[in-house]
């Protein structure tokens, strides 16, 4: 069922077997996992059915670094988080993430890709992608062709895919389940503001919460699971003083180093060369990637990045394409102050547009039915089909495309999110986020492109072009995260190394669990949700454990 907790008398004790705190992706899968096995479980969520302005509100917090997004714009506090807006792109880690790397300092997980692969399978199914398979074969078929033929060396792969969700909003997936089920009673507009441990600090004793409405209520179970996300997560324990006796809560903040850079020419004989979407035997859509190889990635001591091909800044009339000027003016115009959901939005320089404006409005007019196929392709396979066409992508004529990447940031010992001084609605302190990068992680850019480089050469079927000496720079300059939070409760088999044990349980409290991206303790190039949900079904199947053992309360569970 769902209860609002505006509703809620003040000073209410709801008690439960296990409490989730987070209504997304991840606590959504937990409440639905758990619910065959346990009763009286508790899901909170800080937000309503739709978006709030006064609940957002309290996702603002500080940023040292312009080039972070702002706290507030990146994430979406309600029933089914960011899933309501996420443009669906998954990826698993590869096995290499997973290894202490000699090259990468505080590399290394307290598992292996083997112990998450069942787990992977079971969030393939959450996401709706089909089968998970990393056998290109097996996702298309034995007659698959390459993406570009001739192309095989040692040094690069390109039979790694990208995924895409339809994107599965959970929110509208689930909703039904949460309102019918009489195992799991989800909270909408409870936010939870402290937890409180008893004397000795091995066990939490309640949770303190309010709504808005600033009625103020307890709640009380036996396992507490925190699911609201990185950033919320490391506020909630700094707020509460749990996890950080050895100062390494909210450390190693980190995101994903990506952007475009580059062009890559194929010969003409190539041909053929695969830059669209294409869709796998289950009906979903896929990407071709441009990996370099392990083996390649441990001889250089390269850190992980994948690439595709792209299209052409669109803020540049020069391109001369019809699509892309009016990308340009639609998003320019009537977009501006909006966050696109289409994950491969550019950046856009509005500088100089009104000396632009013309160009990119002749290219439109000069290519009037090539803008209409693409138009009638974009409204049925993008805006009335439940699964969805992810992004624009564009056939280059001249066989020359831009290079997009998207790399793995190392652990950083000095990036991290702290507590500021500014407060929020109930009084609390908010966010101060002091994410950092470091010189190795753009010199990891280059050099995986100057591999990619040779490797075309070599093999005779292209050419990469990018200026070495420029390329810091170009990266800085189109610099932007802040939608991947990742790394500030770090998994460790110690808690000297980290917060949670590889189980995803708080050091030295027995009854406390993270589902989250901060418990990561590498970022790798891949989108988070993906793996999140892969730890979470992990931790859903090590909680099932103890569900013979029943737990008894001293008040009934709050029914309204």
């Amino acid at each position: 069922m769902i209860i609002d907790a505006r509703k809620l008398p003040k000073n209410t004790v709801i008690n439960g077997k296990i409490c989730i705190v987070g209504a997304g992706a991840a606590g959504i899968t937990l409440a639905k996992e758990l619910s065959p096995s346990f009763s009286d479980i508790i899901l909170l969520e800080s937000g309503g059915k739709q978006l709030e302005i006064e609940t957002q509100d309290l996702y603002k917090g500080e940023i040292l670094d312009p080039n972070h997004g702002a706290l507030h714009e990146q994430r979406q506090r309600q029933l089914g988080g960011t899933t309501n807006v996420w443009g669906g792109r998954c990826a698993p880690f590869d096995s290499l993430d997973f290894t202490a790397r000699s090259y990468v300092p505080n590399s290394g997980w307290p598992l292996s890709k083997k112990d998450l692969d069942p787990y992977y399978k079971q969030a393939h199914n959450y996401c709706e992608l089909g089968r998970y398979s990393e056998d290109i074969k097996t996702v298309f078929g034995a007659d698959v062709p390459e993406m570009i033929p001739g192309w095989k060396t040692q040094e690069i792969s390109t039979d790694q895919l990208w995924l895409f969700s339809p994107p599965t909003n959970f929110k509208n997936k689930y909703q039904t389940f949460l309102k019918q089920t009489h195992k799991v009673t989800t909270y909408l507009h409870a936010n939870c503001l402290q937890i409180k441990t008893n004397q000795e600090g091995t066990h939490i004793d309640h949770l303190q919460c309010a709504s808005l409405a600033k009625n103020y209520f307890i709640v009380r179970a036996e396992t507490y699971i925190l699911a609201m996300g990185c950033l919320e997560i490391t506020r909630l324990l700094l707020l509460s003083n749990i996890g950080n006796q050895n100062d390494l809560l909210g450390r190693f903040y980190m995101g994903h180093i990506s952007g475009d850079v580059g062009n890559v020419t194929f010969t003409p004989r190539q041909g053929n060369v695969i830059w669209d979407y294409e869709k796998t035997r289950d009906g979903v859509y896929a990407r071709r990637s441009i990996r370099i190889t392990p083996e390649t990635q441990q001889k250089y001591q390269l850190m992980n990045l994948r690439a595709i091909l792209t299209y052409p800044e669109i803020s540049d009339p020069s391109h001369g394409n019809s699509i892309l000027s009016a990308m340009y003016i639609i998003k320019t115009i009537l977009l501006l102050r909006q966050t696109s959901r289409i994950y491969y939005s550019k950046n856009l320089d509005t500088s100089g547009f009104n000396q632009t404006v013309n160009a990119h409005l002749k290219n439109v007019l000069g290519d009037l039915p090539n803008l209409g196929n693409f138009s009638y392709r974009w409204l049925t396979q993008r805006i009335f089909s439940s699964r969805q066409l992810p992004s624009v992508v564009l056939e280059s004529q001249s066989n020359t495309y831009t290079l997009h990447f998207d790399a793995e940031q190392s652990p950083n010992y000095c990036s991290r999110v702290m507590l500021g001084n500014e407060v929020d609605a109930f009084g609390l302190k908010r966010l101060r986020v002091d994410w950092r990068y470091t010189e190795s992680d753009l010199q990891n850019v280059i050099q995986s492109y100057q591999v990619i480089a040779n490797s075309l050469e070599t093999a005779g079927v292209g050419k990469l072009e990018f200026n070495a000496v420029e390329m810091p720079d170009r990266i800085k300059e189109n610099l932007g995260v802040g939608s991947h939070h990742i790394g500030t409760t770090r998994m460790s088999d110690s808690p000297q190394q980290g917060v949670v044990d590889k189980n995803c349980k708080v050091h030295g409290i027995d009854n406390l669990y993270l589902a989250s991206s901060s418990v990561f303790p590498t970022s790798s190039y891949a989108n988070p949700t993906l793996t999140i949900l892969a730890l979470t079904l992990r931790l859903a199947a090590h909680l099932k454990q103890f569900s013979s053992h029943p737990i008894s309360y001293s008040h009934p569970l709050l029914k309204q």
